[in-house]
């Protein structure tokens, strides 16, 4: 396997950019290529991930459903910071996503 070199990518518009690689990893990824890790705190600090499917997206946000009594639900409602990564192995790629949640 050949050594890829990571090239930093600049966008102007993030979102744009967050649309273009989703719509190439709805076609290279057979399965989930909406699956993302959402990563919360609970009260004491320690973090906790899971995964969850992306629903939509636009300059808004990002958006995915939970139930309003899951742990998720509780850990977000005490610290309203989360934490978002979409994974693409067939693309080689990545994207990280921090900011605030809401309903």
């Amino acid at each position: 396997m050949d050594d890829v070199a990571a090239k930093p990518i600049i966008a102007t518009n993030p979102f744009e950019l967050f649309a273009e690689w989703f719509a190439e990893a709805r076609e290279s990824e057979i399965n989930d290529s909406n699956a993302m890790t959402v990563a919360t705190c609970t009260p004491d600090g320690r973090p906790s991930a899971r995964m969850v499917l992306l629903k939509d997206f636009d300059t808004r946000g990002f958006v995915f459903y939970t139930n309003k009594t899951s742990r998720k639900a509780g850990e977000l409602n005490t610290n309203h910071h989360a934490a978002l990564l979409f994974h693409w192995k067939s693309l080689r790629r990545q994207v990280r996503i921090e900011g605030d949640v809401c309903r």
